[in-house]
Formats: C-alpha cells, sequence, structure tokens
C-alpha cells in the first residue's frame, strides 16, 4: 500500500517535472525567436549604414570638418557626406532603441538610447545639423506618434547639439589643450 502510494507520487512529480520542462522549453524558443528577430532587424540596418558609409568617398573627415567647424565653407558634396553620416545615425539610434525596448542592452546606461545621444550629439551640432533633425522630428511628429521613444531622443539630440556649436566645443578643447601643453612645457 505504501509501495503503491510512493509509486503514485513519483509519477506525480514525474508528470509535474515534465510539464515544467515543457513551460521551460517554450521561454526558450519565445527568447531564441525574439533574439532572432533582433538580429535579422540589425543586420538589415547594418546592410543600409554599409550602403551609406560606401558612399562617403575618400575623405568624409574632411568633409564632415567643414560641416561642422566651417558650415560657410562646406559644399553640396559635404552636405551630402553629412547627411549619410546622419542618416547611418538614425538608423543606428532606431537600432538602439529596438533593441532597448526588447530588453537586450541589459542595465547598462552606455548601451541605450540616452548613452547614445550622449555620445553622439555633437555631430549635428552645426546649422545643417540642426535643420537635419528639425526635419527628422517634423517627419516623426506629423504621423502622429508623439509618443514613439525615438522622437525624444531625436529632440534631446537636437537640444544638445543646439545648446552649444561645434566649432565652440573644437575651441575650448583646444585652449584646453594648449593649457595642458604649456604646463608640460613649464615642468
Amino acid at each position: 500500500m505504501a509501495r503503491a502510494k510512493l509509486l503514485e507520487l513519483l509519477q506525480v512529480a514525474g508528470n509535474l517535472g515534465l510539464i515544467a520542462g515543457l513551460i521551460l522549453v517554450g521561454v526558450q524558443i519565445t527568447d531564441s525567436n525574439r533574439i532572432a528577430s533582433a538580429e535579422l532587424f540589425g543586420s538589415s540596418v547594418g546592410s543600409v549604414i554599409s550602403i551609406n558609409t560606401e558612399q562617403l568617398g575618400d575623405s568624409p573627415g574632411e568633409a564632415m570638418s567643414r560641416v561642422l567647424y566651417d558650415p560657410a565653407a562646406a559644399e553640396t558634396s559635404d552636405l551630402y557626406i553629412a547627411d549619410r553620416i546622419y542618416d547611418a545615425l538614425l538608423r543606428q539610434l532606431v537600432r538602439v532603441h529596438v533593441f532597448d525596448a526588447m530588453g537586450l542592452y541589459g542595465d547598462d546606461e552606455l548601451v541605450s538610447p540616452a548613452g547614445f545621444v550622449g555620445l553622439h550629439f555633437e555631430f549635428f551640432a552645426c546649422p545643417y545639423g540642426l535643420a537635419w533633425l528639425d526635419q527628422q522630428i517634423e517627419l516623426f511628429d506629423t504621423r502622429g506618434n508623439e509618443e514613439l521613444a525615438i522622437l525624444t531622443s531625436l529632440k534631446m539630440l537636437r537640444e544638445l547639439a543646439g545648446a552649444e556649436s561645434a566649432r565652440v566645443r573644437l575651441e575650448d578643447r583646444l585652449k584646453r589643450v594648449g593649457a595642458l601643453l604649456a604646463r608640460l612645457d613649464d615642468s
């Protein structure tokens, strides 16, 4: 009698273990699908970014320098290069938002939409960059998407980039370098 009861309890425990195992397999399949979707999305964004960077030509740094630090000297080809860089940055920001919404980044502040904005706003700290951001904000805003997280990030990019021009920030860095070099010369 006791042995039959024990066998019955073991059978119930085994069935419960089987059900728990099936639930875990379902959770793993869901996570795998989520990760595969993120990889597919990331890959498609990466492809477009590659296309953008292939169009930058031999000296994108020189073009961006004119756009950022000497806007009056920027030519149409410089603005095109800036446009491709801005588009690539926007797509990266969208990818950051998607991955963040999927919970794939964890708690790292730098790897978040706000972290991305904080690291990249200076690319837009010029008249062309500000106008480009204004256009993107308008495009997202006119679609009735005012609650979109990407719109919040674009507005934050605009606010940070508009606070001080890239040229002023560069001049400040150059002064700091000069002061550091002067201290080294004195020692």
